[in-house]
């Protein structure tokens, strides 16, 4: 475990289940959508059937960097996988280490699950003190950066998260980054600070609304 990780809540621990191509986490028994499930219906721009997509390269190289930060941070040593899948990994995830994990000042949590009452649940990649901010970071790879509107989903999903966070252990998030790391070494830190992340977040609970209205018109 790195010395900036702080064990400062016991984050739970929900199983996962599928029903309809929507992902559930099980809260005392109770089913509650994900947050990139619900972005995912409530997006008119993409196809909201996912239930024959196929585990793809670039699929397989965001678990895999998400698995090697994980086990970094916790000190453990990661699984190494002879594939150029993984060699990628391993190399995105060093620049995410270097480039921002080694400036938190503390790590609260890492992969850390959250809920928000019994209306959604989701997995916080990072959260700590960065620049005595409490912090979301959000990790994504691709070929090449996306600009301000191809993020909007990252950004309504870290803000499902603050909300989630500040509601379950009483918090009060600063604000969310979206770092982005490229396979060409490059990469960009996306931050939204506290007026803006209230705009994201006013605009989640619409989406969140309008995900519950299509449910329950799918099971009329």
């Amino acid at each position: 475990m790195i010395d900036k990780l702080i064990s400062k809540y016991n984050y739970p621990i929900y199983s996962i289940n599928y029903i309809e191509d929507v992902k559930y986490y099980s809260l005392n028994n109770i089913n509650v959508p994900s947050v990139t499930s619900i972005l995912r219906h409530t997006n008119n721009k993409t196809n909201s059937n996912f239930s024959n997509t196929k585990i793809t390269n670039s699929m397989e190289i965001g678990d895999l960097m998400h698995n090697y930060l994980e086990d970094y941070i916790h000190g453990r040593n990661s699984m190494k996988i002879d594939s150029k899948n993984f060699s990628i990994a391993k190399k995105l995830a060093e620049t995410v280490i270097d480039n921002i994990i080694v400036n938190f000042n503390e790590i609260w949590g890492s992969e850390a699950s959250v809920s928000y009452k019994n209306q959604y649940a989701g997995t916080i990649d990072l959260i700590g003190i960065l620049d005595k901010k409490l912090c979301i970071i959000d990790y994504k790879s691709s070929y090449k950066k996306k600009n301000i509107e191809e993020l909007e989903d990252c950004f309504l999903q870290c803000a499902a998260y603050a909300i989630a966070h500040d509601w379950q252990f009483d918090t009060n998030i600063d604000s969310i980054i979206i770092f982005q790391v490229i396979r060409n070494g490059d990469f960009e830190k996306n931050i939204v600070n506290k007026s803006k992340l209230n705009f994201y977040k006013e605009k989640w609970f619409d989406k969140l609304e309008n995900f519950n209205v299509k449910i329950a018109k799918n099971n009329d």
